[in-house]
């Protein structure tokens, strides 16, 4: 019902990121892994179990993570952050239409 009702409204985020959908999907998960970190560092959280899975590093601390408001405080930074990737990648995409390749990204 809300792509219905939305299918008409043209928000320029949208439309930027909808233009560029792998190139932001391979960049929001080492960005986001960057902003945690920067995150728990601030914070004084623990950080070793963010560099591998957790039965290599050991348990995950009960003091590590944070709450769900902190987490989409994250979440719109790193959407932010990547905004002007994003929006000079769509413009390599429009002004280099020959480079085929391109178009899988």
């Amino acid at each position: 019902i809300l792509l219905a009702a939305f299918e008409h409204v043209r928000l320029p985020a949208l439309v930027t990121f909808g233009r560029v959908p792998l190139f932001f999907y391979l960049l929001q998960w080492p960005a986001a892994k960057g902003f945690t970190m920067i995150a728990s560092l601030i914070a004084h959280k623990p950080t070793s179990f963010l560099f591998g899975q957790p039965p290599l590093n050991g348990p995950i601390p009960d003091d590590a993570g944070f709450s769900l408001g902190v987490v989409y405080l994250i979440w719109v930074a790193v959407i932010v952050a990547l905004y002007p990737l994003c929006v000079w990648y769509a413009g390599v995409k429009r002004r280099h239409r020959d480079w085929w390749w391109l178009s899988y990204l």
